[in-house]
């Protein structure tokens, strides 16, 4: 009897875990290393992760509006940093798989960077942590889709779960904290309910430059300040006709200047797969700029037309 509840318990377990999911896998370079997943929390000796270790988020739920201004907005509940990094060159894309993503978990998919002052991710305090956006992809469809239309976690649910964001060329070589995170708004039209999913990965970048101090990535909001319960993009119902989206947090980094400090700014470029880098996107005419790309929609998909 006991081991049946045992079964039974573990089978509940893991049900709940792939309900939502956490980036179990990053390939850089060519070279594969482990995210983190739940089911290593009771690993002896605990295994050694590029992947933020978050134990005690069991059910892999969200952090919701309320707990913007705490701690575990940054990189997820009771997170703590990875014992080993990921390389990558600056220039080159690092790819995210998650376990999986429910269907019904429509939203945005972000990505910041933040630098790591004493050269040591592995040891950082995330209160410290200061961070950039380097891309962003919200409502792909331009409104060519019904309500909710089609969103980059769309998107990455229907590519395996998989998701891609490139470093910036410019990037200063350094230890840095990469956030990828997802934002489900299926019960954003409710103040308090948009559902953030922060996972953190540490990242080790070779080449790039300080390009006069351009790559040095100075600056930047810390973790508990990126987002408010009222911003545009998080108090919003997308089971109705939306004239436009603001994809929520400051404005995106760039290579060469024009890169927004504080989170009051929005940046509005959407891409393909995570590679934006700015832009503007409209949702009534099916059409995106991203500097000199251009997507339209064909089927409900972003397509580059140039």
């Amino acid at each position: 009897m006991a081991q049946l509840v045992v079964i039974a318990t573990l089978t509940a377990f893991f049900s709940t875990i792939n309900a939502h999911g956490v980036v179990t896998q990053i390939t850089a370079g060519g070279q594969q290393y482990p995210g983190y997943h739940p089911s290593q929390a009771w690993q002896q000796p605990a295994p050694d992760l590029a992947g933020w270790s978050t134990p005690q988020n069991t059910d892999l739920g969200p952090i919701e509006p309320p707990k913007y201004t705490y701690p575990d907005i940054i990189c997820h509940v009771g997170a703590t940093p990875g014992k080993t990094h990921v390389t990558v060159a600056a220039g080159d894309t690092v790819t995210l798989q998650w376990s999986s993503w429910p269907e019904s978990h429509h939203g945005p998919v972000i990505d910041y960077l933040a630098r790591c002052d004493n050269g040591d991710c592995t040891t950082v305090d995330k209160s410290q942590l200061r961070f950039r956006k380097i891309a962003e992809a919200g409502l792909l469809d331009g409104g060519a889709h019904p309500p909710p239309g089609y969103w980059a976690a769309d998107q990455l649910r229907e590519e395996n779960a998989t998701w891609r964001v490139t470093i910036p060329p410019c990037l200063a070589p350094g230890s840095y904290v990469l956030r990828h995170e997802i934002i489900a708004l299926h019960g954003a039209f409710e103040q308090g309910k948009a559902q953030n999913y922060p996972q953190c990965v540490n990242l080790r970048v070779t080449g790039g430059g300080d390009g006069g101090g351009v790559g040095m990535l100075e600056g930047g909001v810390e973790g508990t300040g990126l987002y408010a319960d009222t911003d545009p993009g998080i108090l919003v119902g997308i089971y109705n006709p939306l004239p436009g989206y603001v994809v929520p947090g400051p404005k995106i980094w760039r290579c060469g200047g024009g890169n927004g400090s504080g989170a009051t700014g929005m940046g509005m470029g959407v891409g393909m797969n995570g590679t934006s880098t700015g832009g503007t996107s409209t949702s009534g005419n099916g059409m995106s700029t991203n500097g000199n790309r251009m997507w339209t929609t064909r089927r409900g998909r972003m397509r580059r037309s140039g």
